[in-house]
């Protein structure tokens, strides 16, 4: 049974997190500082607060409904002390770190590429093959790294 395919999507899964220096969402988060976490640009909308929060949490439902008991919701996946809009940011950082790593270890535990074509339930009720929701997961990071990149250049250009 190959896992080719597999150690390929958690090659190109932690790429898009962490290991592209520029693309990657904790490469464009790096620079971020705390005074920058949920400052508004005019004319916007989102924070990076706002940002981190969504990713993390997007995360932690595509690995908990495809790969586990489907119980997480935009609602419940913060597992800090404090309110997330609260949180420091390392305890932010600390918590999409953790949800990056629910969705490789999903992905370890796949015992063959054939398991890519399986379907699988997404957080929205369909379902889509294994293999789609995975790289649903990879483009995520890197759209919103690209996001983080030009909010913070926003952030700067006004201060």
């Amino acid at each position: 049974m190959s896992r080719d395919v597999l150690e390929h999507l958690i090659w190109s899964l932690d790429q898009s997190f962490q290991e592209k220096k520029e693309h990657s969402l904790i490469q464009n988060l790096s620079s971020v500082t705390t005074d920058d976490l949920d400052e508004v640009v005019p004319g916007g909308g989102r924070t990076m607060r706002d940002l981190i929060v969504h990713c993390a949490t997007v995360k932690f439902m595509h690995a908990n409904h495809a790969f586990g008991d489907a119980t997480a919701t935009f609602w419940n996946t913060w597992n800090g002390d404090e309110p997330v809009s609260e949180a420091s940011f390392e305890d932010l950082l600390e918590w999409l770190e953790e949800a990056h790593e629910q969705v490789i270890q999903a992905v370890k535990d796949l015992s063959a590429d054939s398991e890519l074509d399986a379907l699988r339930p997404t957080y929205w009720g369909e379902e889509w093959e294994t293999r789609r929701i995975l790289d649903a997961i990879a483009v995520h990071d890197v759209y919103h790294a690209g996001e983080i990149n030009h909010l913070r250049a926003l952030i700067h250009q006004v201060h």
